[in-house]
């Protein structure tokens, strides 16, 4: 599954959406690239204690992925225990919640 960088035409920063202006330089000028959803764990966390709406998906892993094309980004895992280094790729996309799995190539 691919992602959508927005790319500011100013700084060439990469950044994910929903942004309306570079958090870098504040430029206005924004480009959108797709990109492969391609990435690798950076670090990792397992939550065991969650707020009430998430309680019934207690144990569950927050990732950090660096995009292999792109900035880092912060991220569910579907499944798969997360290591660092490991390849991942995305899955999906829900509600603005980046979701993740074992990369199997």
């Amino acid at each position: 599954m691919d992602i959508t960088l927005l790319i500011c035409e100013k700084c060439d920063k990469k950044f994910i959406q929903p942004k309306y202006a570079c958090p870098n330089c504040h430029n206005g000028d924004l480009i959108e690239k797709k990109t492969s959803g391609k990435g690798t764990i950076y670090s990792f966390t397992t939550i065991y204690t969650a707020p009430e709406m998430f309680t019934s998906q207690v144990p569950y892993h927050i990732v950090l992925v660096d995009l292999d094309n792109g900035p880092r980004i912060t991220a569910r895992m579907v499944d798969g225990e997360p290591i660092i280094d490991r390849k991942v790729e995305l899955v999906d996309i829900e509600n603005s919640v980046y979701w993740f799995s074992i990369n199997k190539d």
